[in-house]
């Protein structure tokens, strides 16, 4: 019997629950299983049950990122609630896209399964960090957490974006707050944290710039110590939500403050004099250059500490996005030239897993296999690589 003749009934609450945390839209499905969009909208409102060949059943699981098992079950999981959304970037209305749906659900279950193997070798998973309100002061909490700081400023200044974002990841995993790169739409989210279980979670867009990520950390950074988790950017001028807003400039405040110092603005970089003498958009200029962060992230402590005004701030900030949009689309022009020629740059298994996941969470896994507490193929499930990868892996560990 072949698999097309095959015939799998759906439960309608299952169909339901699969199509709304895939981030696929319904006319998208009806063309990836060939069928009409009317169908779709008719099985995921539960007029009519989703009754189709395991082969279409096959193609969505495949495009849902979700094992076969999943379109056969009688209900839908009780699954943790999606996160909140508080992105304003423009173009991120609605729904959240595909690549953030899966982002969200690889975190949750990477956040899962460090728990796990961080407690078959009891090590402690709770958290190594304060708890604030968004009536605390961000400055004085950004100066009270850099008391452990792991590197000075002026090892900062000596250092590139990428050796920092390592640093500062790293910084985090000793405090229990796992790491993640992973890819979403720039549009849609810089970032997001989970905070509702422990070890807590950071996820940064893997598109985004070095110096960009970092901001993007501190201000996750900033959401879990209000233990606000969220899917967001740092709009917070944008926002229309009051309560939103006044988190999001909290958190931005509090990135802000940590990777800017006030104190170094004024006493490493005379600021006060600077301002009489130089525009502001040259200021941020230095900022960035000289602790590692994007412009866009110097500008806007420029705004938080009241430097430059609002409309400063987004008239530069928005000529920062329209040069970055260009240098994008120029790369990409280049890239699908050279692909044209030679293909695209082969990217290997376990350089993409040291870059998702990173060297703990890796560590974590290879100590639990080579004690015994899980499989090799365990292993290789939670690192989404093959055997040949596993073992380069290991030798680089």
């Amino acid at each position: 019997m072949s698999r097309a003749s095959v015939e799998v009934s759906i439960a309608p609450d299952v169909f339901r629950w699969l199509c709304g945390t895939s981030g696929w839209p319904a006319k998208d499905i009806a063309k990836r299983i060939e069928v009409t969009e009317e169908d779709v909208r008719s099985w995921c409102e539960g007029k009519t049950k989703p009754v189709m060949p395991l082969s279409k059943v096959e193609q969505l699981s495949s495009a849902f990122k979700r094992p076969l098992a999943a379109f056969l079950l009688s209900k839908p999981p009780e699954e943790i609630k999606i996160l909140p959304d508080f992105r304003k970037l423009p173009g991120a209305d609605g729904d959240f896209s595909k690549e953030t749906y899966l982002a969200i659900r690889k975190a949750r279950r990477l956040q899962k399964v460090r728990s796990e193997l961080m407690e078959n070798l009891g090590i402690d998973v709770r958290i190594k960090i304060r708890t604030c309100t968004i009536q605390d002061n961000p400055e004085v909490v950004a100066r009270d957490e850099r008391v452990d700081l792991p590197l000075d400023m002026v090892q900062i200044s000596s250092s590139t974006s990428t050796k920092l974002f390592h640093i500062w990841r790293d910084w985090f995993e000793r405090k229990n707050i796992s790491v993640f790169q992973m890819k979403m739409l720039i549009e849609d989210a810089r970032g997001f944290s989970i905070s509702d279980d422990e070890p807590y979670v950071i996820v940064v867009n893997e598109s985004d710039a070095p110096a960009a990520k970092i901001f993007t950390l501190f201000h996750e950074y900033g959401h879990i110590l209000l233990n606000e988790p969220a899917v967001c950017n740092r709009d917070s001028d944008e926002v229309e939500d009051k309560r939103i807003k006044k988190i999001e400039n909290w958190c931005n405040r509090f990135a802000g403050a940590f990777l800017v110092p006030e104190d170094f603005l004024k006493k490493e970089l005379s600021i006060e004099t600077l301002r009489q003498t130089t525009h502001y958009s040259r200021i941020a200029g230095s900022i960035a250059n000289r602790l590692k962060i994007s412009k866009e992230s110097a500008l806007m402590r420029l705004l938080t500490l009241d430097y430059i005004s609002p409309s400063e701030f987004r008239t530069e900030r928005d000529k920062i996005r329209a040069d970055a949009a260009l240098k994008k689309a120029q790369m990409k022009e280049k890239q699908m030239q050279s692909a044209k020629k030679s293909g695209p740059p082969p990217i290997s298994l376990d350089q993409k897993c040291l870059n998702e996941k990173g060297h703990r969470f890796i560590s974590l896994v290879l100590k639990n296999s080579d004690l015994g507490y899980i499989t090799s193929r365990d292993a290789l499930d939670y690192l989404d690589i093959k055997m040949k990868n596993l073992e380069k892996l290991r030798a680089e560990s």
